[in-house]
């Protein structure tokens, strides 16, 4: 990362993260799809309603993964290799902690959260099943999102990729089996993925029991301290916080689309789904700069650093506009794909044309949001965040869905999109000149 070509390094980086994005995203429709051979749209409603529960997941694991990662790639840059250490196995085994903790939470408080998430009389138990066997294991999920991005930290970008593949292939295997050659429904699907998480997990650990890696979950280096968990705090909580907000932001969504009945929730369910291609792949490509970025700023490299973040909004911004071509075209085929109902269909293609609106912003937004969480700068990394989520996104949630109903509903996200990139494009143009400071 010293002396790489930046535009290689950041394509060595990010092209792994990209594989393993495109494998996470096979795992999340690999469930929508087959529950949609089922024929029962209520079935994709509910596990549609559960999905705020990964979000939340996800945010209590990037905590670890977000925030550990990027203390630790500047203390590689910097040459602590010790306090590297350190902060990997406290990391570790803090998250354990945590899962464990959620899971005993969201098994005593099930009921209550799905009613309040929007489901229906209908949805209400095939929810549930997929929601309990995914808490029960949470723990599981939580390892492997704080893991990956550990590993990610060191430059090992592959190793989080073929962890990541190993548990799409099983979950690809177990899925049809349990859902449809067993019956299992929801259930089948939840257990496909713990199984699958549970395959990943096992990889990642023997990864860090290598003799080849600079880091260490073993005992002897958890030593824990205000300093360490300080660096994990800072940059993880307010990532935590954007996807718990988010988790929040998509209840409150699904509240309101269950006005409109649980087809359109279902449709919903399927685009979000679809969308996520783009989103996880541009966010996968911001990823890999992450890594390049914390370690070139800790070795005060600062001329390196801001032509790769111009590399990196370049080829996001390419790929986002890639997609906005690509979902026209062909996006109402790929919903068609997963569910056979055209009421369904018909919902869903209305997010999906709403969608491309903001899509082209993307790539600016998250390569954003990375370059700050990268440098340690976690108050602006948050206002870009939750810019998206909470600051824009909901009030305009109310306020459009209440003068245009449907219409305003649908174009509330494109919108926020819109206007936090440009509070985005703001406050980097100060990182710039604080960078450009530093360099006289």
């Amino acid at each position: 990362m010293e002396s790489t070509p930046v535009w290689a390094a950041i394509i060595r980086l990010a092209l792994p993260m990209m594989f393993s994005m495109i494998a996470q995203l096979v795992y999340n429709m690999t469930d929508t799809f087959f529950i949609g051979q089922t024929g029962d749209p209520n079935m994709v409603a509910g596990i549609s309603l559960a999905m705020p529960l990964f979000m939340v997941s996800q945010g209590i694991g990037n905590i670890f993964g977000v925030g550990a990662s990027s203390y630790i790639s500047r203390m590689l840059g910097a040459k602590e290799t010790e306090t590297a250490k350190h902060t990997n196995a406290v990391s570790f085994y803090t998250t354990i902690m945590a899962g464990l903790v959620i899971t005993i939470a969201l098994l005593l408080f099930r009921k209550p959260i799905l009613h309040i998430i929007g489901t229906s009389d209908v949805t209400f138990a095939h929810a549930d099943s997929y929601f309990s066997i995914i808490s029960a294991f949470i723990v599981i999920a939580l390892l492997n999102i704080s893991l990956s991005g550990q590993i990610r930290s060191e430059g090992a970008t592959d190793k989080a990729m073929i962890g990541t593949l190993i548990g799409i292939i099983l979950n690809i295997i177990l899925d049809p089996v349990f859902i449809l050659g067993f019956n299992m429904g929801t259930a089948g699907a939840a257990w496909a993925t713990v199984i699958g998480q549970a395959a990943s997990l096992g990889y990642l650990l023997w990864c860090f029991m290598s003799p080849h890696t600079m880091l260490s979950i073993h005992p002897r280096d958890f030593k824990p301290s205000g300093k360490i968990y300080g660096e994990i705090f800072k940059i993880g909580l307010p990532s935590a916080l954007s996807n718990i907000v988010m988790s929040l932001a998509m209840a409150l969504r699904n509240l309101m689309a269950a006005r409109y009945g649980d087809m359109v929730i279902a449709g919903m369910g399927v685009t979000i789904r679809v969308e996520s291609l783009s989103f996880m792949l541009i966010m996968a490509l911001a990823m890999g700069y992450q890594p390049f970025a914390g370690f070139n700023y800790g070795a005060k490299n600062y001329k390196r650093l801001k032509k790769g973040m111009k590399i990196t909004l370049v080829y996001t911004t390419a790929l986002a506009l890639f997609f906005v071509g690509a979902f026209a075209l062909a996006g109402r085929g790929i919903i068609a794909l997963f569910i056979n109902d055209a009421e369904t269909i018909a919902a869903g293609a209305s997010f999906l044309h709403a969608f491309l609106f903001g899509l082209p912003v993307m790539g600016i937004q998250m390569t954003i949001m990375i370059t700050f969480q990268a440098l340690g700068k976690p108050v602006l990394g948050m206002i870009v965040s939750l810019g998206r989520q909470c600051l824009f996104y909901i009030p305009l949630l109310y306020v459009l869905n209440h003068f245009w109903g449907f219409e305003g509903f649908v174009f509330s996200q494109p919108i926020a999109d819109i206007a936090t990139t440009v509070v985005a494009l703001i406050l980097v143009f100060g990182l710039l000149r604080e960078l450009k400071h530093h360099e006289k």
